[in-house]
Order: C-alpha cells, then structure tokens, then sequence
C-alpha cells in the first residue's frame, strides 16, 4: 500500500478547537476580562478625564467596536483576536494610559467593545448597528467569520465608518463586497493557496481536488485554489462543498477519491474537521492522495495531527516562534506576562495562530489615527490607511491602495515535534517547528478581484482571468 503523505496548508479557520478539556477551559473564561481594564462592555459614556497641570488635555473617549466568535466551536479565535487587539493598543500606546485604565492613542483614551456575533452574519449586523447608534462606537474591528465580514460591509457603507478585518480570511470583503470603508490586516484566501500551490504542483503532481464549507469562506478558498493551482500549471478537477453542519462525510470524500486527483486541499473550520479527517483515514484516502490541511493554532493541533505528519512541510499563517523582529518579540514577552497566571494559561500564555493579526489590526488604525490626530471620519482614515505600510508581529505589512488588500509575510514550516510541553514546566510553548521559508509581504501576486463600479481600481494589480 502507498505510505500516506500529508502536506499541510492552512486556511482562515482550517484547525478546529481543541475538544478536550482545554476548549472547556477556553470557553469558560469571560469574555471580557477584569485584568483588562481596556476593554469595558458598557453603555455609559465615560468623559475625557481632567488634565494633569502641564500636561496637554486628553480628546474624547474614542469608542472602537470589536466582533468577533466569543462563544462557541471557534471561541479560541475570538480570545485570540481580542487578546492581540489590546496588545497592539498597548504597543502602540506606550502603555500610556488615563486614569480609567485606557489606552491613549493620537490623545484619545480608547475603550473597546467587545461583542459575540457566534458566528451569525444577522447577529453581526444588529450588534454592529447596536455598537454605532447605541455605544457611539467610531471604528469597527473583527469579526472571525467570514460571512459575518461580508454582512459587515454593508454596515461600514451605510453608516460611512471604517471596518478593519482580522481574522476572517474569505477575499470577497475586498473583492465583489468592497467598499472604501472596508480594510483588512487578515490574509486573503489566496495567500494561502498560492504559497502551497507552487510546492504541491512540483513535488506531488499537478492535479486536485476540493473539499470546502458550502459557505463565502469554503468557496472563496475554492476560488483561490483553483486560480493558484492554475498558475503553476496545476488542475481543479473536483470542487466539493459539504454543509458546516456535515457529520458523515463518505460521500465527499469519495468523490474526491473517484476524482483520480493527486492532492487533495481541505477547507473546514469548527469540530467538523476531526471528523472530516477520520473520514479520510478510514475511508483510505490518506493512502492513495496527498491531503493538503493546515498548521493552525497551538491548543487543538495535537488533537489532528499524528506521528505519521512528522517532517512533513506545510504553510502556517502564523506561529509566534518564527518572525524575528523587534514587534513580535514585544509580543511574545508581554503576552507571556500577561496571561501566563491566568486560567486558561496552560495553554494561551503564548501567542497564538490569530494573536498576531489582532494586534496588527490595532496597529493599523492606532497608526492612522495618529497621521488624523484622532479624527475618525471615513474620509480622515481612508486616506491614512490606504497605502499604508507598517510593522508588525508578522514582520512589514502594506495595505493596497487599490483594494485594502493586506500584503503580509506568510511561514512554510517542517513539522519536527508533537509534545507541546517539551521542557515539562506546565506550560505549553508549542515549539513544534522548524522554519523552512518565510515569504517576503509583497512576492505573493494576491490577484486583485473588484467587480462592478470598482473593478478599475486593480488597475495594473494582477487578476483573475475571466472563463
């Protein structure tokens, strides 16, 4: 029988949570959290404090309006984005804050909203409009499903106020759904599948097969696949989509297997994909395809993976243990000091797969609101996020003009080790890693997909032939 090969790609939120007791411990822990006096769910507005003799007098409380998955299958992405969120405020801030325990940026004190849409694009939209008519939130940030983003754009539209996307992948919210209010640091779909593509079409063959979510990110990872596999001289010869609700997939899989594909890239998010992947190995297929999955976060990856993917290459999105700049080792150190003592910090003391894009995000708009001096308004921030390069824990970021595609690093990665725990000090730094190539923010080509009224914006960017 042909030995198994499985090759590892990662995709918004490829890897499930963990679904032993350390999801439990997760999900237990509030969502908003005392230590964290920045992020305040509340209705009352708090008024600028009162200046200290000498100093200059703060601006307005400027109220920023987090959704994310807080509860739920994905509930460790929602921690994740929160968590990076404030980190970056921090960073960014100095640590410089009011008497209320707020971060101060471009001389506002910052309080965040936190809110848990559990990954419903209609709860999305009335908490969005809750946060902007109700709370007086100026800015948008999250949410962690890609519907939910793209239900979300509309919202940014109407209501002229800027959206900045991390983690939800799908390329769509800066492609057929864009409007200038809509920005991202989160990676696209097509950051993922053009990094893997080259190496699956010249190391296995060039011929594959899909199986997705029936959902904007299932499809639109589809659509990528299939235009990065081209690129390379590769085929989709079988796209297949399977609900999220899905607990027998035989017949996907056996499509996929009657395909004839040499590889086989999987798109699936939540609890499914243990259960997707027992299907895989019983049903044969991991003996007769290579089956490209992901590397994604630390707490579940050892409830997916087994000895037989040691010293197999994969792409991560990111992995605190690989960038090596002055931003991400902030990172690392004061999120290790932060949470190390909390409930859950077994587990979460490290930064983690979605850690890095919160604090990007934070980073972005802390940055562009200090070339606004505060000022929020839609013209003000889209005239300071377009074109934007910075640093962050990823290394530099660059924000286009033409689309508010976020250009960013992007890790391909030996899988060397399994026992999160190595040094055995009851804390899990998941070194399971060793890194093969980091990609620089701008070789990826990440096509540009506008339609309609904005479809000149591309310009010279490259794009996705028509059929």
């Amino acid at each position: 029988m042909k030995k198994a090969r499985l090759f590892v790609v990662t995709m918004l939120v490829i890897i499930p949570m963990l679904v032993t007791s350390c999801v439990s411990q997760v999900t237990e822990t509030p969502v908003v959290e005392t230590e964290e006096p920045a992020i305040v769910e509340t209705e009352e507005v708090v008024e600028a404090t009162e200046p200290v003799e000498g100093t200059e007098e703060l601006g307005p409380v400027l109220k920023i309006g987090q959704i994310g998955m807080m509860s739920g299958s994905m509930a460790l992405y929602g921690l994740q984005q929160q968590r990076g969120f404030i980190m970056g405020l921090e960073y960014m801030s100095g640590g410089n804050m009011d008497d209320q325990g707020r971060y101060i940026i471009a001389n506002r004190p910052i309080e965040v909203i936190v809110k848990d849409d559990e990954g419903d694009p209609e709860k999305a939209v009335s908490l969005a409009l809750e946060l902007i008519e109700k709370d007086g939130v100026e800015l948008l940030q999250g949410p962690v499903s890609s519907a939910s983003a793209i239900a979300l754009t509309q919202v940014a539209l109407e209501n002229q106020i800027v959206l900045m996307i991390d983690p939800a992948a799908s390329y769509f919210t800066t492609g057929a759904y864009f409007n200038p209010y809509v920005f991202r640091t989160a990676r696209t779909s097509f950051d993922d599948t053009l990094i893997i593509a080259k190496y699956l079409v010249e190391n296995v063959g060039p011929t594959f097969a899909h199986i997705g979510i029936d959902n904007a990110f299932g499809q639109a990872s589809g659509t990528a696949l299939k235009y990065s596999v081209e690129k390379f001289g590769g085929e989709l010869i079988a796209d297949i989509y399977a609900p999220f609700e899905t607990t027998d997939f035989t017949p996907y899989v056996q499509q996929a297997m009657d395909s004839g594909a040499e590889n086989l890239f999987l798109t699936w998010s939540g609890t499914g994909y243990i259960t997707l992947f027992q299907s895989l190995a019983d049903m044969g297929a991991l003996d007769v395809m290579t089956v490209g999955t992901g590397y994604g976060d630390n707490a579940s990856f050892t409830a997916v993976f087994g000895e037989d993917v040691l010293n197999q290459v994969g792409l991560n999105v990111y992995h605190y243990t690989v960038p090596e700049n002055p931003v991400n080792d902030w990172l690392v150190e004061t999120h290790y000091n932060t949470y190390v003592n909390e409930p859950d910090g077994a587990i979460n003391a490290y930064p983690d797969l979605f850690t890095a894009g919160g604090m990007a995000s934070a980073i972005a708009l802390a940055t562009a609101l200090e070339a606004t001096g505060g000022d929020t308004s839609g013209d003000a921030m889209i005239a300071a996020l377009e074109g934007l390069t910075f640093e962050g824990p990823k290394g530099t970021y660059h924000i286009r003009p033409e689309d508010h595609v976020c250009e960013q690093p992007m890790n391909i990665l030996r899988l060397v080790n399994l026992d999160p725990d190595l040094n055995d000090d009851g804390i899990n730094e998941y070194e399971f890693f060793e890194t093969v190539y980091v990609s620089t923010y701008d070789e990826l080509g990440v096509p540009c997909t506008l339609e309609g009224e904005y479809a000149d914006r591309c310009g010279d960017l490259p794009i996705i032939p028509a059929e």
